[in-house]
């Protein structure tokens, strides 16, 4: 009998070890990371966002220029890349809104430039043409336009920042964002109290206006 049972157990023995193990459950996947410019993208992006740019703000981005760019370094790399398209126009809104109030403040118009950098880089990372070459990028620059201004330039930045831009190809990505580089600097200096009498005179219906001719 002791025999018969320990026969028995065996072969449950052998039966369990024979028997494939459950497998592991997946691990999960992890979400795709948001599509981004490159860093030199970005860099022309926000140098063409200031090309139709009140011409007072205009002068003051020229003059500080470095810290223009410092500004959207620092953004670049303070950025987790994980934030979507959406929170990047927040953002974006969100800093323009500040640079004004310290514009008004007399905080100094190179830390406005700083500030401004940043608002470049985050307006620019919310329209992206997700895997475009770098051919198509500089190709993208070299005819680069300003789309123009919606019809209440002046409206909340988060409204500005939410307004539909095309962005099917690279060429449009890349002019929907220096537009709303632009409109977002033209609502700062209109907030801070400068002179935006230039801006009806490229609204949107009547653009888009090249760059470089």
């Amino acid at each position: 009998m002791r025999t018969l049972r320990a026969l028995a157990a065996a072969s449950a023995l052998g039966t369990a070890l024979a028997s494939p193990a459950p497998a592991a459950p997946a691990a999960p996947t992890a979400p795709a990371a948001p599509a981004a410019w490159p860093r030199q993208a970005v860099r022309k992006i926000a140098a063409d966002g200031a090309a139709y740019a009140p011409a007072d703000l205009k002068r003051i981005l020229a003059r500080h220029a470095g810290r223009y760019m410092d500004g959207v370094e620092a953004a670049r790399a303070a950025d987790d890349g994980r934030r979507s398209a959406a929170d990047h126009r927040a953002a974006a809104a969100r800093g323009a809104r500040t640079v004004a109030e310290r514009i008004r403040a007399l905080r100094g118009f190179e830390e406005a430039a700083y500030g401004l950098g940043a608002v470049a880089y985050e307006a620019a990372q919310a329209i992206v043409a997700p895997g475009a070459t770098p051919a198509e990028l500089d190709a993208a620059a070299r005819k680069a336009s300003f789309l123009g201004f919606p019809a209440d330039p002046f409206a909340d930045p988060v409204r500005l920042a939410a307004l539909p831009l095309p962005a099917a190809t690279p060429r449009e990505a890349y002019d929907s964002a220096l537009t709303l580089v632009t409109r977002l600097f033209a609502w700062t200096w209109k907030r801070a109290g400068g002179d935006v009498r230039a801006v009806p005179a490229t609204p949107e219906e009547k653009g888009p206006y090249p760059l470089r001719e």
